[in-house]
C-alpha cells in the first residue's frame, strides 16, 4: 500500500511539473517572442517586413540603423537627452524617497499609516491626469522643452512607489544601529548615509532600476513637454514615419536602441531587484 501511495505521489509530482514547465515556457514564449521579433525587424528591408508571411529567413541589413544614426532623427541629442533626465531624476527620487521612507519608519509620526498609505496612493494618480496641469506649468514658468520640465514630473512619480518599498528595508534593520553609532560620537545624518543606507542596498537597487525605467520609457509626458532641444528616444521613436506611412525598421531600430540598454542593466541587477521587491513588500 506504502508503494502504491509513493508511486501515485512520484506520477502527480511528475504531471505538477510537467505542468509547470509547459507554463513557464508558454510565458516565456509571451515574453521573449515580441522582442525577438521587434529585433528581426530592425534587420530587414522594407520588401521582407511587408512580406504577407512572417519571414525569418532573410538578408540581414544595417540601412534602418544607419538611416536612424544619419542626424535627421536627431537621435544623438535625443540620447544625451534621455541619459541626463534618467540619470538625474534616478538619483533624486531615490535620495528623497529614502529619507521620506526612514523618516516614516524611525519617527512614525501620528497618522503613520495613514500617511503611508496616502504616499503610496499617489502613485495610484495616472501619468495621463498630469500632462495638462505640467504643461501649463511649464509654459508658464518657461521651462517647455527643457530637460527640468521631465526631470521634476519623473521625479515625483517615481518617490511614492521608492518610499513605500524603502519602509520595509528601514523596519527590518533594527535601530541599534544607528543608536551604536550615535553612542559613538557620530550624528543621525552620518549613522543614516554610513550605517543605514549601505545595508538598504538592494532596496535601493530596485527602486532605482523602477525609477530608471519609468524616465526612460515615457512618452505620455516626453511628447507634449518637448519640441526639439529637449526630446527623448520614445519621442523620436513616434516620429518614425513619412507620408507613406510608419517606416517599420527604422521604428524597430530605435525601439531595439531604447529597449537594449534597459535590457542588460535590468538582467545585470536582477539579484538585487528580486531581494529588493521580495523585502520591501514583507513590512510597511
Amino acid at each position: 500500500m506504502s508503494a502504491v501511495t509513493s508511486r501515485r505521489g512520484s506520477r502527480t509530482r511528475m504531471i505538477g511539473n510537467i505542468v509547470a514547465l509547459v507554463v513557464v515556457a508558454w510565458l516565456a514564449a509571451v515574453v521573449i517572442l515580441p522582442i525577438a521579433w521587434l529585433i528581426l525587424t530592425s534587420f530587414k528591408m522594407p520588401i521582407d517586413i511587408a512580406s504577407p508571411t512572417p519571414t525569418f529567413i532573410f538578408d540581414p541589413t544595417l540601412d534602418n540603423y544607419r538611416s536612424v544614426f544619419s542626424g535627421r532623427s536627431g537621435i544623438f541629442r535625443a540620447m544625451v537627452n534621455s541619459i541626463v533626465i534618467s540619470v538625474v531624476s534616478t538619483v533624486l527620487s531615490v535620495s528623497l524617497a529614502a529619507m521620506a521612507a526612514y523618516g516614516l519608519s524611525r519617527l512614525r509620526p501620528p497618522g503613520y499609516g495613514a500617511l503611508g498609505l496616502t504616499i503610496f496612493g499617489m502613485r495610484m494618480l495616472p501619468p495621463a491626469a498630469l500632462v495638462v496641469p505640467m504643461f501649463f506649468i511649464a509654459f508658464w514658468t518657461s521651462t517647455l522643452d527643457t530637460q527640468i520640465a521631465l526631470i521634476i514630473p519623473y521625479t515625483a512619480l517615481a518617490i511614492p512607489l521608492g518610499t513605500w518599498m524603502l519602509q520595509g528595508f528601514f523596519l527590518d534593520l533594527p535601530k541599534e544601529l544607528e543608536e551604536a553609532a550615535i553612542v559613538d560620537g557620530a550624528t543621525w545624518w552620518y549613522a543614516f548615509t554610513r550605517v543605514i543606507l549601505p545595508l538598504a542596498g538592494p532596496g535601493l537597487a530596485a527602486v532605482a532600476i523602477f525609477s530608471f525605467s519609468l524616465s526612460w520609457n515615457d512618452l505620455l509626458l516626453a511628447l507634449p513637454l518637448t519640441t526639439e532641444d529637449a526630446i527623448t528616444l520614445p519621442v523620436v521613436a513616434s516620429r518614425v514615419r513619412t507620408d507613406e506611412g510608419i517606416l517599420w525598421g527604422n521604428l524597430g531600430a530605435v525601439t531595439t536602441i531604447i529597449m537594449l540598454p534597459m535590457l542588460v542593466f535590468t538582467l545585470l541587477s536582477q539579484r538585487w531587484l528580486i531581494q529588493g521587491l521580495s523585502s520591501g513588500a514583507t513590512k510597511g
